[in-house]
């Protein structure tokens, strides 16, 4: 009997500490991905936009019945998004941050930036079947193309840092590089990159 509550404390102490450890882990995670918030949420503040032309509560309290304003404050945003890009990118480089980590970070704000381009998407094909509404379809675009910039100088700095580290070959980081600020296929880039990397980590370590 003794012998069995033996073997059932070792056995939930084990499960605690492994439960502790993963949630250190996510802790971990999510203060590493602090730093790149306004970058993750750049597309979402477009959505947001696109909602306050559907929206009396959000046109008057976000854009002040003013949708240039709206545009403007869009603006300022990707402009303080793009300066924060940019920092990173060179704190990446002079820190040399570890490529597992930074091609993770890199994979997460690619993933979680897909619902918002999926409703621009949906929108602007909408948009599309009219032709009064072309030039609105064609804002989205831009303002698409704004968003992937600032994923893509973090995706470009990580892919950097793994052909730094010797885990990527020179025309990998050429390709992966290029692929960063591609629609749909920046987010396989992101996981094929990630995958490769963390292999060859665990290859390194071994």
């Amino acid at each position: 009997m003794a012998g069995l509550e033996w073997r059932k404390y070792k056995y939930v102490k084990k499960n605690v500490s492994r439960i502790n450890l993963e949630n250190i882990d996510e802790v971990t995670i999510m203060k590493k991905m602090l730093p790149f918030i306004l970058i993750i949420l750049f597309p979402y503040f477009i959505v947001l936009l696109i909602c306050s032309l559907f929206n009396e509560f959000l046109m008057k309290y976000i854009c002040h019945n003013n949708f240039y304003l709206g545009l403007f404050y869009l603006f300022a945003f990707w402009l303080v998004a793009f300066i924060s890009a940019m920092i990173l990118c060179v704190k990446n480089f002079v820190n040399k941050t570890d490529a597992v980590e930074i091609t993770r970070i890199n994979m997460v704000i690619k993933i979680v930036q897909v619902p918002a381009y999926l409703c621009i998407f949906v929108v602007g094909f909408v948009c599309l079947l009219t032709i009064f509404m072309l030039g609105f379809s064609f804002a989205l675009v831009v303002f698409d193309c704004a968003a992937i910039i600032l994923s893509g100088l973090i995706g470009v700095s990580a892919v950097s840092r793994s052909y730094a580290e010797g885990m990527l070959s020179q025309t990998e980081m050429v390709i992966h590089s290029i692929l960063q600020f591609i629609f749909c296929l920046d987010v396989i880039s992101s996981i094929i990159v990630f995958r490769k990397i963390k292999v060859a980590s665990i290859a390194k370590k071994s």
